[in-house]
């Protein structure tokens, strides 16, 4: 917590330096000096939140980086389930939900022995291209006749002239996702330019289908555990004698929704002795674009050494190995159109403490998670797109901290929460499911095509 005390120091003295009662101060020092005196503040505030790499952990992403494209897991015995050729378009090379969603069926088909070319989708938006784990089978030669498309509504029209004008005669399925209960209106016209549309979760399909009438269709996301770098709790400064609750997001998809500082909340409620033998870790990303969200979440902290804060874009094998050195996963989330975190937790047999709403219900159940209960209260102006007149979750933070401090009590039930998690999320949400499930959705899509119906 030093390193983020001194980025609270930092932030107040970048403030400082934009305060209007200091206007005739600032005209006497050079403009050069106070731009280069702000960058160095905020570069500086940015690496205060970032993990320590040391040199072994550097030693280990790097053979990681080595080790040939999916071999990261063992998928041999996986059965060849037979799909006619696909292109797949996304962000493969940015690291994003989305982009993740669809690096995650890439490799669910490449490991079924399916013929894919995928597409990276250069669009202008804040997340860094850095991920090259599929980079083999970017843009080769199109023309299958199949599209699977990771791009939602607000880029389609992008997405679509990366495609190319001779779209004529091809089948374009759209994989959206969404998170809200209604639609959003500026979005339909998408719908127009899509045959099918695909989505993550009984909650996406919902909304989906209030708003469409061509063919909507779930299909389970593969969530594969990834074998990770090897790094152990010493690497992220984890005490191996605590219990290490886990909570990820990414600032980008706005504080409000993801609700962290309620994380916080219900850790402390749980553990309010401040000597327990507990430790959360508030994993963040893109937080340099929201340099006052990360500060208010540094100050919620309150300098509490139990609780770590870092923002830090982490390598996926890194990101799965600091997931296997938790103990449990929290996400007081009000909305989520899927839920990825929650998922890769319980694919590794972690116990989750999660709000019981929204896309994360397709595979939660009281027999395999800590579900917390909640309100719905409305979505204020500017915390989320498109939020007016809707409604998300609140979730209850007294109850999130019954089931942390039972967890941190009781590691056998926690132990078997976990244990019926992995086994609910390889049965449902298992490559061969996801592959099976795509499979099944365009043999139906070959079928209404002969039958011209």
């Amino acid at each position: 917590m030093l390193k983020a005390q001194g980025a609270i120091w930092r932030s107040t003295i970048l403030k400082a330096l934009s305060a209007s009662g200091l206007s005739a101060v600032r005209r006497c020092i050079p403009r050069s000096w106070r731009h280069g005196l702000r960058s160095t503040l905020e570069n500086s505030i940015h690496r205060d939140f970032e993990f320590a790499r040391s040199m072994e952990w550097q030693q280990l992403s790097v053979a990681m980086a080595t080790t040939p494209a999916g071999t990261h897991a063992n998928h041999a015995g996986m059965p060849l389930v037979a799909l006619p050729a696909l292109d797949l378009h996304g962000y493969f090379s940015r690291w994003l939900g989305l982009g993740e969603c669809a690096r995650l069926f890439a490799r669910a088909l490449i490991a079924s022995g399916n013929t894919v070319v995928l597409h990276d989708v250069d669009i202008d938006i804040p997340h860094a291209r850095r991920d090259r784990t599929l980079a083999e089978y970017f843009d080769g030669a199109s023309g299958s006749g199949n599209d699977l498309v990771f791009i939602n509504p607000d880029y389609w029209e992008a997405a679509l002239r990366r495609m190319g004008e001779n779209r004529l005669g091809r089948w374009i399925m759209g994989y959206w996702f969404w998170e809200l209960e209604r639609f959003p209106v500026d979005w339909l016209p998408a719908i127009d330019r899509v045959d099918e549309i695909l989505v993550s979760s009984t909650f996406v399909e919902r909304a989906m289908r209030q708003v469409c009438t061509k063919p909507v269709t779930r299909i389970p996301i593969p969530v594969t555990p990834c074998a990770g770098s090897g790094l152990q709790r010493r690497h992220f400064d984890l005490g191996d004698d605590d219990y290490v609750f886990l909570c990820t997001f990414d600032f980008s998809s706005t504080i409000a929704r993801k609700n962290p500082h309620a994380v916080i909340e219900a850790f402390r409620s749980a553990f309010p002795a401040g000597d327990e033998k507990v430790c959360l870790v508030l994993k963040s990303s893109n937080g340099q674009h929201h340099s006052q969200w990360l500060m208010d979440l540094a100050r919620s902290a309150g300098g509490d050494h139990r609780i770590m804060i870092r923002d830090d874009m982490l390598e996926r094998d890194d990101l799965w190995a600091l997931q296997r050195c938790c103990d449990a996963y929290v996400s007081l989330h009000r909305c989520e159109g899927f839920g990825l975190g929650m998922a890769e937790a319980m694919c590794l047999g972690k116990p989750v403490v999660a709000t019981a709403y929204s896309g994360n219900m397709d595979y939660m159940t009281e027999a395999n998670s800590c579900l917390v209960d909640y309100q719905m209260i409305p979505v204020v102006d500017g915390e989320y797109p498109f939020a007016e007149g809707q409604q998300w979750a609140d979730p209850n933070v007294e109850h999130a901290a019954t089931h942390m401090r039972r967890l941190h009590r009781e590691r056998g039930w926690g132990a078997c929460l976990g244990e019926q998690a992995a086994i609910d999320m390889a049965r449902d949400f298992s490559m061969e499911a996801s592959v099976r499930a795509l499979a099944g959705c365009l043999q139906q899509k070959r079928e209404s095509c002969a039958t011209g119906t």
